[in-house]
C-alpha cells in the first residue's frame, strides 16, 4: 500500500482519536466529531476530564473506552459517547506506563474488555458493557509482569501483552484467550501459552498481530534492531528484517504493519519491506510501554481505520488523515 490521498484539518487540542462508524472522533473533548472537509461539528457532551488522553473502540463499534494513560481511571462508553461505567487499575507504578486495556469480540458475539482491574499483574476478561467477569477462579500466583499494550486479533483467539518486568525490561507474552476463559490460570504464566524464548534476548519495542501471527519489533544497544513475523501455529519465523532505526509500537492496518515511533512508517505484512514513511508527521518517542509524563506519543496520537484503509495522526493542533491504496 501507498499514500493515495491525504486530508489535513486544524483542530485545537485534538487527542484521543478513534474511528466510529466511519467518522473521526475526538473522545476526550466530549465525543467531538472531526469532519475532514475543514468544517466544525459540536461535541455531544462536555469534556470528560483533563486526565483522559487515550481512547480505543471495539471491533464492532459498540463500545469505546477513554483512559488516563498514566493514571488509574478509565470510562467505558456506548457508541454515542454515553458513559456506561467507570473502571480502575492498580495504582502501583501506574504513573510510569500505559494503561493495560483492549476490547475484542467474543465467540458469543459480545464485546469483551481485557484489563487489570485487581492487580498490575493480573489479567481479566469482562463483558465490556455489564462488567460481568468472564475469567473466574483463582490461581496460586501471578507472574510478576506489568501488563501493558494489550491486543487481541480479529479472530479473538489470542491475547498479547507488551509490558515490562524489573529492571525494567520490555517483554512480550501471548496467551490463548479461548483457553483462558475456561482456565484463568493460563493468564498467570511467565511464558504465556507460547514459547517466545527467541525474543527474550532483546527488548521488545512493539508488538501487534497480523492475522493470527505475531509481529514484533526489537530494540537493543548491542544488536541490530529487527522487525519479525512469527507464526503462532508452528513457532517459526515467516520473515525477519534488519532495521536502521527503532520501529517502536506497532499497529495492524489492512494486512500491513504501521510503526509509530517518532513518525509513521508502513511495513509490508508479507515480507517486512518498508513501503512508505511520513517524517513530516511527528508521533513522538514510542519504543516502550514506560512513558511517564510523555503520554501524548505513539499510539496515543494515531487512530487506524482498517476497513477504510486510512489512519489519522494528531499533533494536538492539526489532524492529518492518510488514505492508503
Amino acid at each position: 500500500m501507498r499514500e493515495i490521498h491525504r486530508a489535513q484539518v486544524q483542530v485545537a487540542d485534538a487527542k484521543s482519536l478513534i474511528w466510529a462508524g466511519g467518522e473521526l472522533v475526538d473522545v476526550s473533548a466530549g465525543w467531538r466529531p472531526i469532519p475532514l472537509d475543514g468544517s466544525t461539528a459540536p461535541s455531544r457532551f462536555g469534556p470528560y476530564g483533563p486526565q483522559f488522553d487515550a481512547a480505543t473502540i471495539s471491533p464492532l463499534g459498540d463500545v469505546a473506552v477513554l483512559m488516563a494513560t498514566a493514571g488509574t481511571k478509565a470510562l467505558v462508553l456506548g457508541p454515542d459517547g454515553t458513559v456506561r461505567r467507570e473502571i480502575n487499575r492498580s495504582y502501583y507504578h501506574a504513573e510510569a506506563y500505559r494503561y493495560p486495556l483492549t476490547l475484542c469480540t467474543m465467540e458469543d458475539g459480545r464485546t469483551g474488555l481485557v484489563h487489570c482491574p485487581s492487580g498490575y499483574n493480573r489479567l481479566d476478561v469482562e463483558d465490556a458493557l455489564t462488567g460481568q467477569l468472564l475469567t473466574t477462579g483463582e490461581s496460586p500466583e501471578q507472574a510478576d509482569i506489568f501488563h501493558s499494550r494489550l491486543m487481541v486479533p480479529a479472530s479473538g483467539r489470542y491475547l498479547l501483552s507488551a509490558g515490562w518486568v524489573w529492571h525494567p525490561w520490555d517483554v512480550v507474552v501471548v496467551y490463548d484467550l479461548q483457553e483462558a476463559l475456561t482456565d484463568r490460570s493460563v493468564l498467570d504464566s511467565w511464558r504465556g501459552s507460547f514459547d517466545l524464548t527467541d525474543l527474550s534476548s532483546t527488548e521488545v519495542s512493539g508488538a501487534c498481530f497480523a492475522g493470527d501471527d505475531l509481529v514484533v519489533s526489537t530494540s537493543s544497544e548491542d544488536e541490530d534492531e529487527e522487525l519479525m513475523r512469527l507464526s503462532l501455529a508452528d513457532g517459526g519465523f515467516r520473515w525477519r528484517r534488519q532495521l536502521d532505526r527503532t520501529a517502536g509500537d506497532l499497529l495492524p492496518i489492512a494486512g500491513d504493519i504501521l510503526s509509530v515511533h517518532e513518525f509513521p512508517r508502513l511495513y509490508s505484512g508479507e515480507d517486512g519491506e518498508l513501503l512508505a514513511e511520513w517524517p513530516d508527521l511527528a508521533t513522538g518517542r514510542s519504543g516502550t510501554s514506560i512513558v511517564w509524563d510523555k503520554t501524548f506519543s505513539g499510539p496515543a496520537r494515531v487512530a487506524v481505520d482498517e476497513a477504510g484503509r486510512r489512519f489519522a495522526v494528531t499533533d494536538g493542533e492539526r489532524v492529518t488523515v492518510i488514505h492508503l491504496g
